[in-house]
């Protein structure tokens, strides 16, 4: 009998990180298909299609907005809007949340195709990354339209949001790759990451400013690097929040180091997983 692992080419996921991403370079139009095909799928029996990338955060913001403004009577502390504020959180904690899960589980899933064929499995995890990427700058635009709505400023700083993109889009892919390989081991990591991504969501200053915690809790919120992103972002979109010079190197920072350690964690682990399979 052959060993079905004998049929991968380990050579692809060994290769050096430049030599990966220029791989990509060379893949690209594998990689417009995967996402094309990931974002049609989503999205294929839908009346409205696309539309939903705009229609989901708006009303998410709204009815957060109403619960917390009308009923709970928050504000923040400068005077700022709070439905802008609310949006830019709720938009990086699900790009985050979802590229992660569907990163990972579009390599564990497909194990077994990715022993009979030659192709990397981190370009099938990239493209589930990039595709919610896509939903992310596409849900600035519900931003805007919040914001409008609202009266908040837009700033004329306001491109540097492709910059939060950008390094959002490096973190979740390193951590996508860490979880394929767990999410093969154990069986109950995905339901752990669940649970831990639902708990990262309340220690992310989603719904509230870090201005109002208790030192303690102050320091918990700011050791999680997404509070930088989520700063970098509400400055830079609408000066919602105040970013630091440490905001922006705790930011870029935390995604080119998590990256690294994604693409050494798997490159390491992959094989050995592959042939207990």
């Amino acid at each position: 009998m052959i060993n079905s692992a004998s049929y991968y080419d380990s050579s692809k996921v060994n290769q050096p990180l430049f030599l990966f991403l220029r791989s990509i370079y060379f893949h690209q139009d594998l990689l417009k298909l995967l996402i094309t095909a990931d974002l049609r799928a989503r999205y294929r029996r839908s009346f409205v299609g696309l539309l939903w990338t705009l229609i989901n955060p708006i009303i998410s913001s709204l009815v957060l907005w109403a619960i917390f403004v009308s009923i709970f009577k928050a504000r923040l502390i400068n005077g700022t809007q709070f439905a802008p504020y609310l949006l830019a959180g709720v938009l990086t904690i699900t790009f985050f949340n979802q590229g992660l899960m569907q990163g990972s589980e579009s390599i564990s899933n497909g194990t077994r195709l990715f022993l009979k064929i030659r192709v990397d499995p981190r370009l099938f995890c990239i493209s589930n990354v990039l595709s919610n990427a896509f939903n992310f700058f596409l849900g600035i635009l519900a931003l805007v339209f919040v914001s409008w709505i609202s009266g908040a400023p837009i700033s004329i700083k306001f491109p540097l949001v492709l910059i939060v993109g950008f390094c959002l889009t490096l973190m979740t892919f390193g951590f996508s790759l860490i979880f394929a390989i767990l999410f093969i081991r154990f069986d109950d990591t995905k339901y752990i990451v669940t649970i831990l991504l639902q708990l990262l969501t309340y220690i992310t200053p989603v719904f509230y400013p870090k201005d109002m915690l208790n030192a303690h809790m102050k320091f918990v919120v700011s050791v999680n690097p997404l509070s930088s992103f989520l700063d970098v972002f509400r400055h830079a979109f609408n000066g919602t929040e105040v970013a630091t010079s440490f905001d922006w190197a705790y930011m870029c920072g935390s995604s080119l180091f998590i990256l690294v350690i994604g693409m050494t964690f798997f490159k390491k682990y992959w094989m050995r997983t592959v042939v207990m399979l």
